[in-house]
């Protein structure tokens, strides 16, 4: 037999021996669970079966808020990455949150109002010549038979229907902000208006529907939490399988390689955000994802990964050894960002402010790094002077749902919001010591963050900032040394919790996160060959 097909034939036992699982396990009953039968269910691209019953409640609600308004959201568009070449297509959130239709180029008009036609979707017609090239379309029949559409129509008759439906409307309910989509609408609203002459009402006001479609979002429904909870499930594995996987030698991209096929193998059929694998120096950026680098001896490996399922994302970060065992200065700050986590997942409660995560983390964070000798001054002036962001420079958490950072307020009336039954959110401390930074300038001046804000709010960010640097540039320094031990170092530990009626149901429970788990879980022979 051939390399290749020896290969093959490898590849394909490792495939199965992740995807199946007895009956009840997490791959039975997660990517491959069954509907109950009675429900009305459509077909969507990614070859599942999906309910149309939550996308009718959703649909429900909005209309209650817009009431005789008219709501236009249009579906994402197909993108290029290069040549002819088209990048994978996602459907916008907020129109799949609605219609669960995931092809390109639709548009979703929601009347309340109208007599017979209140949801109405444009989508591309049947065309057998493109469907050979590029695949099946629902078309019109399609969107009325499977998506439960009041009436559908060719998408380029959405001009035409849509100058019509905007008589007698008080407010049209449209996002502007869409480009190539924001001059059509604003032309359609303009030769409306001369249907004033005749005696008809047109709309006097465009309203953002994202504010109330967006809170409808932000707390999930049973079924939306379980699908939610699916993904968690199989991230937790792909997590585990990374810390098996990863050793000195090997490439960022084929710890994430690994990390992916799992993803695959239990049924997701794209990663939520782009997989991020950070060994040695390259943890300290945020948002690196170039996962080019070879692993070596003594690093650490942050992996921040999820995978998505029906539309809602995972969001893990994990950090461990390539060489198996912490050094004691890895362990010192990896168990301070653990212990901060602990204090911010203690936080997240019903009824608590959004705001006291953050609170909690970084008071813990300021109180290890002020024991370890870097901070130059005690608790309670760091916090005042918010020396911790040197080396804790981001919030601890956001809300997380169909999209990786998802939608929803963080205050209401200038005040963090509280927290409810049905919120997801992640928690997520670090610290990120740079390797190239021998010491460290801390100006000596208390601040408070909201008043920052507030400024960058009321001046823009760039008069804000100016300002600030002046204040800092008057405000007395110290200097302080960063021990080589630590420079280099970055660690993040981040898990996903669903608020509850009495507390929090942490979704990603289960995924390594101990020293004692995470060594040991890298001990473990990995199920995945090394090529």
């Amino acid at each position: 037999m051939s390399p290749s097909g020896c290969l093959a034939r490898r590849l394909l036992a490792h495939l199965s021996r992740l995807s199946t699982a007895p009956c009840g396990s997490m791959a039975a009953t997660g990517a491959r669970r069954c509907l109950a039968p009675g429900h009305t269910t459509t077909s969507s691209r990614e070859g599942r079966m999906i309910e149309r019953a939550p996308f009718a409640e959703r649909r429900r609600r909005l209309a209650e808020m817009i009431g005789d308004g008219l709501a236009v959201i249009p579906g994402a568009q197909e993108t290029l990455r290069n040549g002819d070449v088209h990048h994978e297509f996602r459907q916008a959130s907020d129109f799949f949150f609605l219609t669960g239709f995931d092809e390109p180029d639709a548009v979703l008009l929601l009347d309340p109002a109208h007599p017979r036609e209140r949801f109405v979707l444009f989508v591309r017609p049947r065309d057998r010549e493109l469907e050979i090239w590029n695949g099946r379309r629902a078309g019109v029949e399609g969107a009325v038979r499977l998506h439960g559409a009041d009436a559908a129509y060719p998408v380029d008759q959405l001009d035409d229907r849509l100058r019509e439906r905007l008589l007698d409307r008080p407010a049209l309910h449209y996002r502007l902000g869409q480009p190539g989509f924001d001059g059509r609408m604003l032309r359609l609203l303009e030769q409306v208006r001369a249907a004033r002459a005749r005696g008809y009402t047109v709309p006097a006001r465009i309203e953002d529907p994202g504010p109330l479609l967006h809170e409808l979002r932000l707390r999930r429904l049973p079924a939306e939490a379980a699908a939610q909870r699916r993904a968690c499930e199989i991230s937790r594995e792909a997590h585990a399988e990374a810390m098996r996987f990863a050793a000195p030698g090997l490439c960022e991209y084929q710890v994430q390689a690994a990390l992916e096929f799992v993803f695959r193998s239990h049924g997701s059929p794209r990663n939520g955000y782009p997989s991020i694998v950070a060994s040695g120096p390259n943890a300290c950026i945020l948002h690196y994802t170039e996962n080019r680098r070879r692993i070596e001896e003594g690093d650490l490996v942050l992996v921040d990964a999820g995978c998505e399922l029906a539309y809602h994302t995972a969001d893990i970060t994990r950090t461990f050894p390539a060489s198996g065992r912490f050094t004691p200065p890895q362990r010192a700050l990896y168990q301070l960002v653990l212990d901060a986590q602990a204090a911010a997942i203690a936080a997240a409660r019903p009824g608590q402010p959004y705001e006291a995560i953050h609170g909690a983390a970084r008071r813990v964070l300021t109180e290890g790094l002020v024991t370890l000798g870097l901070l130059p001054l005690g608790v309670a002036d760091s916090l005042a002077m918010h020396h911790y962001r040197e080396f804790y420079m981001h919030g601890t958490g956001h809300w997380l749902g169909m999209d990786v950072h998802d939608v929803g307020d963080y205050r209401i009336r200038r005040q963090s919001r509280l927290l409810e039954p049905g919120m997801v959110l992640t928690v997520e401390p670090g610290l990120y010591l740079d390797p190239d930074r021998e010491r460290v300038t801390f100006h000596l001046r208390e601040y408070s963050e909201e008043e920052m804000w507030d400024r960058r709010l009321r001046l823009g960010i760039a008069a804000a900032k100016k300002i600030e640097e002046e204040e800092r540039a008057k405000a007395r320094t110290a200097e302080h040394p960063i021990p080589p031990e630590y420079r280099g170092i970055g660690i993040r530990i981040e898990d996903d919790l669903l608020i509850t009626e009495t507390g929090a149901e942490i979704l990603t429970a289960g995924t390594p996160k101990t020293v004692e788990e995470v060594e040991q879980t890298c001990a473990e022979p990995s199920r995945l060959p090394r090529l």
